[in-house]
């Protein structure tokens, strides 16, 4: 790396700045990093300091040209690479972003430098769907580090998500018997617990969290799902947290990894509805925005409605949603006045939702006449002709169920076709596309 100064009053400066930053008084910030700049402008430094202070501001395109020039003043010091590998993820290059990660291993010197870069490149790979690689880097930082209650929850949550439930049902018991008390540590375990068929513990779990926290909505449908209970609502606060951590890699691993083409069929099939092109769509839970990005532009208006404000700021990058709608879908198709689309989509969404009823009898309001709703759902494994909650925390419809709701509300031409919806774990989900159309 470039020299740069030490001196203890330019180091101090820099910690003031730093925590300038940390408490929001970006001006201030400024002021003080354009003079060290002018005075040290090859100090990297001073512009990983600058993305810090661009972050702040909510400046991504800042934030993204000033790590890159502390990684060019210095392509060998870990600290400049590894937030680049971060800023990478955020602005969507993944490939090359886990490229940077594991340069920043690399090029860790230290002991407690090197545990540090892996839980980091760990987060980084994680971020981006790449499970099995985080899992690497953490065990790696586990034995630099054992015990480390930070890596080891890390490592339970990365087992879950690699469906090696009994792998972290382990480690995250161990770490209860540690730190008993910890909400995180016991949601944990009971997410696991569901994978697992641990219904017992997973009950005990979901107790004990009520018990601390009684009025969190999250931990009080996970009771009533692990006594039995079949909850019509999931709470919208589990979906945003959700969405938001899987928002960054979400395109990459549904295409690449779980072989999702449902907006690309759906395109197709709107295209074929409107040739001209001129067709106003709603995107139900839209998402990062793939059903928009395979419509590409169109002459009519395409909305998209997300609660995931992570999700929402993917599918800005499409350039195609002439506007969104941050807020529940139900709830969004209930303000949305009568005859206003051509299409409404809802693609893997309703697996959040359980009763149809109110949503479908208020899409055929809002579609105009003639228009067309299409839908996917997971199906039930056991054949129930209604909504369930499995053990994934998503609902399955029968294809019964679904027909039912339709012609209740008033659709005509009502079609169900069976089809893989995507896979996970190497194994198919099961599930149903369908399409109903409003009378003229």
């Amino acid at each position: 790396m470039t020299s740069f100064s030490n001196d203890a009053k330019y180091v101090a400066e820099l910690q003031r700045i730093e925590q300038l930053i940390s408490s929001k008084h970006l001006a201030p910030a400024t002021q003080g990093l354009d003079r060290l700049i002018k005075a040290q402008p090859h100090d990297p430094r001073l512009f990983l300091l600058g993305s810090c202070l661009a972050r702040a501001g909510n400046n991504p395109d800042g934030e993204f040209k000033l790590v890159v020039q502390a990684h060019h003043l210095a392509p060998k010091w870990a600290p400049a690479t590894i937030e680049l590998a971060k800023v990478l993820v955020r602005v969507g290059q993944t490939d090359e972003a886990l490229t940077m990660a594991e340069q920043a291993v690399q090029q860790a010197t230290g002991p407690d430098e090197q545990v540090e870069l892996l839980t980091q490149a760990a987060e980084v790979a994680y971020r981006l769907a790449n499970r099995e690689k985080s899992l690497v880097w953490l065990r790696m930082a586990d034995e630099r580090k054992p015990d480390d209650l930070r890596i080891r929850y890390k490592m339970a949550i990365t087992l879950s998500a690699t469906a090696d439930f009994d792998g972290a049902i382990e480690v995250l018991t161990q770490l209860i018997s540690l730190h008993p008390g910890k909400p995180a540590l016991l949601a944990a375990r009971f997410a696991a617990c569901l994978g697992g068929k641990q219904m017992a513990l997973a009950l005990s779990d979901a107790q004990a969290l009520v018990a601390l926290e009684p009025d969190n909505e999250i931990f009080q449908f996970y009771l009533a799902y692990a006594r039995g209970e079949n909850p019509s609502v999931i709470p919208a606060a589990l979906m945003v947290q959700h969405f938001d951590e899987y928002a960054v890699a979400f395109d990459q691993h549904l295409v690449r990894g779980l072989h999702y083409t449902l907006p690309r069929d759906v395109a197709q099939m709107i295209r074929a509805w409107h040739p001209d092109n001129k067709v106003d769509v709603l995107d139900l839970g839209c998402g990062t925005g793939l059903l928009g990005a395979c419509l590409g532009p169109m002459e009519g208006v395409l909305v998209g409605v997300e609660l995931s404000t992570a999700m929402i700021r993917e599918a800005h990058r499409h350039s195609v949603y002439h506007k969104f709608h941050q807020v529940d879908l139900v709830e969004a198709l209930g303000a949305t006045p009568e005859n206003q689309y051509h299409v409404i989509a809802a693609l893997d969404v309703l697996i959040y939702v359980g009763p149809l009823n109110s949503l479908v009898a208020n899409a055929l309001r809002v579609l105009a006449p003639g228009g067309r709703f299409v839908f996917s759902c997971e199906t039930d494994p056991d054949g129930v002709d209604d909504f369930k909650l499995q053990r994934t925390l998503r609902y399955t419809h029968g294809p019964k169920y679904i027909r039912r709701v339709l012609k209740k509300a008033g659709f005509v031409d009502v079609n169900i076709e069976k089809r893989v919806i995507r896979h996970e774990v190497g194994a198919p989900v099961a599930g149903v596309l369908v399409t109903a159309s409003k009378p003229s």
